[in-house]
């Protein structure tokens, strides 16, 4: 196969992929089960705990760290997806990127409350993070895996997600410092 053919080859998978994900979330992820539901819950019940608990005065500080360790997860998950190392089966639409109400709101949003606590009541934010990966990874990661919202292949396991939780959450917390320290940074003040 040459260049051009092979091409075509992949664009005419990616169109029936498509196709077998919308005949499959209209047959089993759709309006009528419950897996629409909570992944429709998952988005917006986060996002108002964060909206009334959300630390106004350190918005941009606690949103960035947010921001990153959704960037950090989302294409985290996508790479882990593509591979077929995490499914997940049910989605809140099939336009939407695998994952979305989890590397998009939960695991943020949840991160983003305790950087906010630990930094607020200086607590030692490792030990929460070690703490909360645990939580996520083994108890929602467990559940998801339960109720058929998430699958592990290739060796995949739920050890493995506690690292990557505890990694990206350790990355954010290191980029969100680096940013602040530039921020405050003695050069910044005489431009």
């Amino acid at each position: 196969m040459n260049e051009e053919q092979l091409y075509d080859k992949i664009y005419q998978v990616k169109e029936q992929l498509s196709q077998l994900n919308q005949h499959f979330w209209e047959k089993f992820s759709d309006f009528d089960t419950w897996y629409f539901w909570f992944n429709l819950m998952s988005i917006f019940l986060p996002l108002l705990i964060l909206y009334v608990v959300l630390d106004r005065k350190r918005l941009f500080e606690i949103s960035f760290y947010g921001y990153t360790t959704h960037v950090l997860w989302s294409n985290t998950d996508s790479i882990l997806s593509s591979a077929n190392y995490l499914n997940h089966p049910h989605s809140l639409s099939y336009l939407l990127p695998v994952g979305f109400s989890v590397t998009t709101v939960i695991f943020p949003v949840s991160f983003m409350l305790i950087y906010q606590y630990c930094t607020n009541r200086n607590k030692n934010i490792f030990l929460y993070f070690i703490g909360f990966s645990a939580v996520f990874a083994f108890g929602f990661g467990g559940f998801s895996l339960l109720v058929g919202l998430l699958e592990m292949n290739k060796g995949m396991n739920l050890f493995y997600l506690f690292l990557i939780d505890l990694v990206i959450s350790f990355m954010a917390y290191g980029f969100t410092k680096l940013f602040i320290k530039i921020k405050h940074d003695k050069r910044a003040d005489k431009k």
